[in-house]
């Protein structure tokens, strides 16, 4: 996508930037990953040709392991900036205040601010500036034609900062998700926001005769639409296979975030000993091969994949699901209790009431427009009811 964009840009006067928060909170007790992810997604922005990365909390509250990670992946080549940012180790040191780039004849000035709140949940030593003051002394000493200030802070907050400090062109919210549709204007600011782990390219076309946008778009990141780029896909090839080895490892050393539960589930051969004709029907639809259609991309041990491909791991109802090839290889595939809630109470008392009402939200939260585009309850739900 990115070089699509540089060949259809005329003059070379593209800007290609990214905002941070490379890793999920879901990681951030291992280590080992987030490294490894800050790593690989840094490397393929550079080989990209992206103009800069803007750090946000999720990269520097880790301390200098993470950052240097980071740093050394850059290559020197891709720029990371953080305007308001003490640099008091090394490895901070490698991060730029500012950066002033020429595209199409133009200066256009970036910066990226951090909120001095964010220092709070930092497990080493943050010193981050005013972000105001930061803002203004830099707008006021650098020359420019364009400003563009990439905010790290609650939108609320980011907004209200647009208001007290003039002359900021363009605004990028980086630190809470969702999405802008269309931009918005804080006084003469054009607000951006496009933080929906990477399902879509925010796009904005800039006048700088008039000053203002002429278009503003979210681009969708579809296969069908977007010839994936060989050097990212063999990198992406690469970790997946690094993860799945990690996962491993972790769990034949005990080590895994799982390692001290037990599942409340039952599994669906239990289900079947009281409702053997409604499991025969299950066994023939594709909720019942949803585990190895991971197996087969050796996906088996991802994170990401797994909710969604086993049961009682997403959204657990009643108890404690699916842990771990294995630990729980009776929970393998979409079963019962993945729709239904976990079934061992049920089998103490029959009699009881069971199984949670099945509504399009039971279904929406893996048969996602990106996950699975052509879903329809109205129609889907007939393969399965019983």
């Amino acid at each position: 996508m990115i070089k699509t964009l540089r060949r259809q840009a005329p003059g070379g006067g593209m800007l290609l930037l990214n905002v941070g928060n490379l890793t999920k909170p879901s990681i951030r007790k291992d280590f080992a990953v987030m490294k490894k992810q800050v790593e690989v997604i840094t490397a393929c922005y550079r080989q990209l040709g992206a103009d800069l990365l803007a750090p946000g909390l999720q990269e520097l509250a880790y301390g200098d392991d993470i950052i240097n990670t980071m740093v050394k992946a850059a290559g020197g080549s891709l720029p990371l900036l953080c305007t308001n940012l003490e640099k008091h180790s090394p490895a901070m040191k490698a991060f730029r205040d500012y950066l002033l780039l020429e595209k199409g004849g133009r200066r256009i000035l970036l910066t990226s601010l951090l909120d001095p709140a964010m220092k709070r949940k930092a497990i080493h030593p943050l010193a981050i500036g005013d972000p105001a003051a930061s803002l203004r002394q830099i707008q006021a000493a650098v020359p420019h034609d364009l400003s563009v200030v990439i905010l790290h802070l609650a939108d609320r907050k980011a907004r209200t900062l647009l208001q007290q400090v003039k002359g900021v062109d363009i605004a990028i919210l980086a630190a809470q998700r969702g999405t802008l549709p269309q931009p918005e204007m804080v006084g003469k600011t054009v607000l951006l926001k496009n933080n929906n782990h990477g399902k879509t390219i925010g796009y904005l076309d800039w006048s700088f005769a008039r000053r203002q946008p002429v278009k503003a778009a979210l681009v969708e990141l579809e296969k069908k639409r977007v010839d994936p780029d060989p050097r990212v896909e063999k990198q992406v090839a690469a970790v997946e296979a690094w993860l799945r080895q990690h996962y491993i490892d972790l769990e034949k050393s005990g080590r895994g975030a799982d390692s001290k539960l037990t599942s409340t589930y039952v599994g669906v051969k239990k289900c079947g000993s009281c409702h053997a004709k409604i499991v025969a029907d299950w066994q023939q639809t594709r909720h019942a091969r949803a585990y190895a259609s991971l197996q087969k991309k050796c996906r088996d041990y991802c994170p990401d994949c797994l909710p969604c491909h086993v049961t009682g791991k997403k959204n657990p109802q009643n108890g404690v699901g699916f842990l771990s090839p294995q630990k729980t290889p009776h929970l393998f595939n979409v079963q019962c209790e993945q729709c239904h809630g976990a079934a061992d109470r049920h089998l103490q008392d029959p009699e009881k009431p069971y199984g949670a009402l099945i509504t399009p939200d039971t279904c929406v939260t893996c048969h996602t427009p990106q996950t699975d585009p052509e879903f329809s309850y109205e129609k889907d739900i007939n393969l399965i009811s019983h």
